[in-house]
């Protein structure tokens, strides 16, 4: 028996969303990190968990993976993903399927990630729903916890792949 791979789960950032962009020419990518403990209600008086959403910027997904790791005392854990953000910025300089190669490297990214695509990528990460929910908490409970009769469609990473691989473009 190996036990948890390694790495404990409290030595874990577990994005719950992820910002793509370009700036200044350069990849941008922000994780939007959930306040587990206040969202699990564990946590204690005082303690700050220190969940902002940190932004990176690289000439490449892997340099971006190395600032992370030189960076940030918790290992990246994206297998609990579940909502894409695309920046205006990417979607019409057409890097964006750099992204989708980048996120089909990722073996723990499941393909049931929301898309989302907005101009003001950084004010959607700093943004803070309701008891302090993260943006990722919020827009999963959008899609997922509609009432009937409600639509519920949103596109998914999935479909995202599947339109690509057909004709090279991306569902609105």
């Amino acid at each position: 028996l190996t036990g948890c791979g390694g790495v404990e789960p409290e030595k874990r950032m577990y994005p719950l969303a992820l910002g793509a962009d370009i700036t200044e020419g350069k990849y941008l990518l922000t994780y939007g990190i959930p306040d587990l403990p206040k969202s699990t209600g564990q946590e204690k008086d005082g303690e700050d968990q220190g969940n902002a959403a940190p932004s990176i910027q690289g000439e490449t997904f892997r340099e971006i993976e190395n600032i992370y790791s030189r960076t940030q005392e918790k290992y990246l854990d994206m297998g609990h993903l579940e909502i894409l953000v695309l920046g205006e910025s990417l979607l019409d300089g057409g890097r964006w399927e750099q992204v989708l190669e980048y996120l089909k490297q990722e073996e723990h990214v499941g393909e049931d990630v929301y898309m989302f695509r907005t101009g003001m990528l950084g004010e959607v990460f700093r943004w803070k729903g309701a008891e302090e929910s993260s943006v990722g908490e919020y827009l999963q409970g959008i899609q997922e916890n509609r009432t009937t009769g409600q639509q519920k469609k949103g596109v998914t990473l999935r479909e995202v792949y599947h339109q690509f691989y057909q004709d090279g473009t991306l569902p609105w």
